[in-house]
């Protein structure tokens, strides 16, 4: 089973596509200019090699990433780490990308809990944070505990798989969910940020009357706030309250709902490969993108058909009827569920 880190982390998304030399070299500069977070070590894949003033060039290349952009200008991408391996140690995960089935790249920043447990380093860590934050111009990004993070956005379930050794529980799979933010905002965490976007789609108002422990307005128009004193304080009552609220004020709707995915992954038992547990939450609301995003690819319509309505009816639900591409059922207490097929698929469930 895999386990929380002992860090404070930051997901950063963003549309900016660091594929010049003046913007990587901007973004390294930043990296560095911080003598207590500067990595010593980047690359590209591990082991990793030694990051010094000579090859810091380097380092922005990699970044920039030409040969990728000279194969295909247009669904290039770069993935670069960098590390500081002195105390307070830091990992950090620059992405950018221009794939047409990515609404946003995530770079990850985090730092050791042990240094952002006095107050001044914390502070000055998230001062560090803010500059990232203008760089990436972030649409939006969470500030959390690994362990908040692996509460709120990471599961353990089972799949249908023809090879497993007990196809009754199926194979055993586990990672992050929820984190797709086109799909729906990941969650509400110790420190949040939302950009223009967002405070534009949501309401200035909205974030004026925010509830929250503490806000600040940032140069580039976005805010951030926390949600508890100190991010070791997630896990309490009030801080869990004050998390509730915020949602409440924005709308619950407009976030992730692992609740009601953990409900149902317990119930249906191993589900089938094609159907991630993000589909398993009541429909999401998502603001009007200014891009567009590619769908992936899916079997004929009729396959799919078929094997909802063998998975579905092989858990006790009744089939009822389909609408377009919904297939209708009830379970064995009349509670509905709603299956949609195809690209946007999704499965709504409604309890009796």
């Amino acid at each position: 089973m895999i386990e929380p880190t002992h860090e404070l982390q930051l997901w950063i998304y963003s549309r900016t596509a660091f594929d010049t030399r003046e913007r990587a070299g901007k973004l390294v500069d930043h990296l560095m200019t911080h003598p207590r977070f500067a990595p010593d070590h980047f690359g590209e894949h591990v082991p990793l090699q030694r990051l010094t003033p000579e090859n810091l060039d380097q380092a922005v290349s990699l970044l920039v990433n030409p040969a990728r952009q000279e194969l295909d200008p247009d669904r290039s991408w770069s993935m670069v780490f960098f590390k500081r391996t002195r105390r307070p140690r830091c990992s950090y995960l620059v992405h950018w990308s221009k794939l047409p089935h990515e609404g946003f790249a995530v770079s990850t920043y985090h730092i050791e809990e042990q240094y952002i447990r006095d107050p001044l380093h914390l502070n000055e860590w998230l001062e560090y944070a803010w500059g990232l934050l203008e760089l990436h111009n972030a649409w939006y990004a969470a500030f959390a505990l690994s362990a908040e993070i692996h509460e709120k956005n990471f599961l353990h379930w089972y799949v249908q798989h023809p090879y497993a050794l007990n196809p009754e529980r199926g194979v055993e799979t586990a990672r992050g969910v929820g984190v797709g933010l086109h799909k729906g905002i990941p969650g509400v965490y110790w420190g949040n940020y939302f950009g223009p976007f967002y405070i534009d789609w949501f309401g200035r108002e909205k974030f004026e009357r925010l509830p929250c422990v503490e806000k600040h307005w940032l140069d580039k128009g976005g805010i951030f706030f926390v949600t508890a004193p100190t991010p070791f304080d997630w896990d309490t009552p009030n801080t869990r309250q004050l998390q509730e609220a915020v949602k409440q004020h924005l709308e619950v709707d407009a976030f992730f709902d692992i609740n009601t995915v953990r409900q149902l992954l317990a119930e249906l038992g191993p589900i089938p490969e094609h159907i991630r547990p993000e589909d398993l939450q009541p429909p999401r609301r998502v603001p009007e993108f200014p891009f567009k995003i590619e769908s992936p690819r899916h079997g004929p319509p009729e396959e799919e058909v078929k094997e909802a309505r063998r998975f579905f009816e092989s858990r006790g639900f009744t089939f009822v009827g389909i609408e377009g591409g919904t297939l209708i059922f009830h379970d064995e207490k009349g509670g509905v569920t709603r299956v949609t097929l195809g690209p946007e698929g999704q499965v709504e469930y409604w309890p009796k």
